[in-house]
């Protein structure tokens, strides 16, 4: 899989899960592999920080698949601008 995003979604959701990666796709359900509503703050934790993200309560609602977690935060990276103070010439005042 050459998605980086993909990869660490995955990734994170095998630890959360204590599963296999292998075992977890794109088109993986999450009510499949058993994830319970502690699962999910655990899982959208570890993103957010991973990703350095905040995952709105209302976007959760609508996740059902691995695939649909990986397009929400791809969405929520476009819309946030990049850290300005990261390598900017100027220091901020």
């Amino acid at each position: 899989m050459a998605d980086p995003v993909a990869e660490k979604v995955i990734s994170t959701l095998a630890s959360v899960k204590r599963i296999p990666a292998e075992k977890i796709t794109l088109e993986t359900n999450l009510q499949e592999l058993g994830i319970d509503s502690l699962d999910v703050f655990t899982l959208l934790f570890e993103l957010e920080n991973a990703f350095k993200i905040s995952i709105p309560d209302d976007d959760v609602r609508s996740i059902r698949t691995v695939n649909d977690v990986v397009e929400g935060i791809k969405k929520i990276q476009a819309a946030s601008p990049p850290d300005a103070s990261v390598g900017s010439p100027t220091p901020a005042n």
